[in-house]
């Protein structure tokens, strides 16, 4: 004799269970609280990313420091890299000097020249 005995389940009960299961759950997927209007209201979203990097190039200063200038996409931004602190400089148009109120980058080759607060400006070489 079994001390523990499997209980028998029978056929129709495995089935009534499995029928019974997928009627409840067919309802899961539904969301009755938003109607198409408010889904293609939020679909159409103009979505404007930020620019890419296009260039990022380390110069090293006149006064020995290195500085790295990620220049963006945009043409009107560049992240001026150095010491551990990003700082996000524009221009007005492209082709001009970049600025940020503090840090000022004019340049985009080469050479660059690079003012920071209470320095005089030093040029700066990839």
């Amino acid at each position: 004799m079994r001390l523990f005995q499997r209980p028998r389940t029978s056929t129709a009960a495995f089935v009534v269970l499995l029928a019974s299961t997928t009627f409840a759950l067919t309802g899961c997927g539904q969301d009755a609280g938003t109607d198409s209007a408010e889904n293609n209201a939020v679909e159409n979203v103009q979505v404007t990313l930020p620019p890419s990097i296009k260039a990022s190039h380390p110069y090293r200063c006149e006064d020995n420091s290195v500085v790295t200038i990620d220049f963006l996409s945009d043409d009107v931004s560049v992240n001026l890299r150095s010491e551990g602190t990003i700082s996000q400089l524009k221009a007005p148009a492209p082709g001009e000097a970049f600025t940020d109120g503090k840090h000022t980058v004019a340049g985009d080759g080469a050479t660059i020249e690079l003012t920071r607060p209470g320095q005089e400006p030093q040029t700066c070489k990839m």
